[in-house]
């Protein structure tokens, strides 16, 4: 990894990621109304009228920003999904340089049925200021109201866990005590991520690796964080001793956190500087993985650890185990890979 490359990976986990540096606003507080100038698509929405009917998603967008634009037919998705339960409203703070009341009104009317949930314009930033205090919020982002009117998610609207966390919110079995600790947690890393940026900045890059370790420990299945460790250790061989000791200890702490270990085996697997690659530490946390999870994901890191050791007899079985447990929409993947091993195979066989 070049350092230009982690450059932009810490921009990124705080931003594109949609990382809170600081806020007022927090899970179980209540919804701060909404202060519109203009609603674009869809009906007026009065939070603490509307709140008891349906849940909202209130969500933060600009049509200069590319993850927005990737975020409306997924938002589309949801409102059509849950139609019933769900009102999603898009806010947007006008800018008259390049996100003016103009070019809101034509990107919406452009994106004709991609985007046909409610679509309103902020009354001069109040709303944005009410829920998005700090300047380091990066956009999209999104919040859930339940019916109590109370926040109970906070994130970007592209993280994958709202595929459950919509239902669970309309079922009423949402952890919501969860969901809050899973926010302060972010909080609190996007934090320790601004300050990583602040110290790669001026060249203090004994400081980003304790930020990263740091990092680790707040939230084990942070994948920038992992990432960018294992970059710092590539640019800097003589840290092999300390990032050896550094992962061994994360595995011990985390083995039965499936989702950090598969982190941290796909991390070390996909190791580009091969002079840097720790292969035997790839294999004790997809192990781990493994013996902690028998879905899919956590069988097929096994596998392609197996596999990059040489071990093809036992990468191919644990491959069709991988098959076998997944998803109808994972499994041709999955079997893909299974056909590259088992081809593998074969043509070692034929060269023997």
């Amino acid at each position: 990894m070049t350092l230009g490359r982690m450059s932009v990976m810490l921009m990124a986990a705080m931003a594109f990621g949609g990382t809170r540096v600081a806020a007022d606003l927090k899970v179980g507080d209540l919804a701060p109304p909404l202060k519109i100038k203009e609603w674009v698509r869809g009906d007026a929405v009065n939070l603490a009228k509307d709140a008891a009917k349906k849940i909202h998603m209130v969500e933060f967008w600009a049509t200069w920003c590319p993850p927005c634009k990737a975020s409306v037919p997924l938002l589309t998705k949801f409102q059509k999904k849950h139609a019933k339960d769900l009102v999603i409203i898009g806010v947007t703070d006008p800018d008259p340089y390049r996100n003016s009341p103009t070019e809101i009104k034509q990107f919406v009317k452009e994106q004709g049925t991609n985007m046909v949930y409610t679509v309103a314009l902020d009354d001069n930033g109040a709303t944005s200021k009410a829920y998005l205090p700090s300047d380091a919020v990066g956009i999209p982002y999104a919040y859930l109201v339940g019916r109590d009117g109370r926040v109970v998610w906070e994130g970007s609207p592209l993280d994958p866990a709202l595929e459950t966390v919509i239902p669970e919110i309309i079922a009423g079995t949402f952890d919501v005590a969860k969901a809050k600790a899973a926010a302060n947690v972010e909080q609190a890393v996007g934090k320790l991520f601004q300050t990583a940026e602040q110290a790669y900045q001026m060249g203090r890059m004994e400081d980003v690796w304790k930020l990263m370790l740091d990092i680790l420990k707040a939230d084990p299945a942070n994948e920038q964080a992992m990432q960018l460790l294992t970059g710092l250790y590539a640019s800097e061989p003589k840290k092999a001793e300390e990032f050896n000791a550094a992962v061994r200890g994360h595995i011990a702490k985390n083995k039965s956190n499936a989702r950090a270990m598969h982190l941290l085996a796909a991390t070390l697997c996909g190791n580009d500087d091969y002079a840097s690659r720790t292969p035997d530490l790839a294999l004790d946390a997809a192990k781990a993985a493994y013996e902690t999870s028998k879905e899919s994901w956590a069988i097929e890191i096994y596998a392609r650890a197996l596999y990059q050791v040489g071990n093809l007899d036992r990468a191919i079985s644990l491959q069709q185990e991988a098959v076998s447990a997944a998803t109808d929409g994972d499994r041709a993947g999955v079997q893909g890979v299974l056909d590259y091993y088992q081809l593998c195979k074969k043509l070692q066989s034929s060269t023997n």
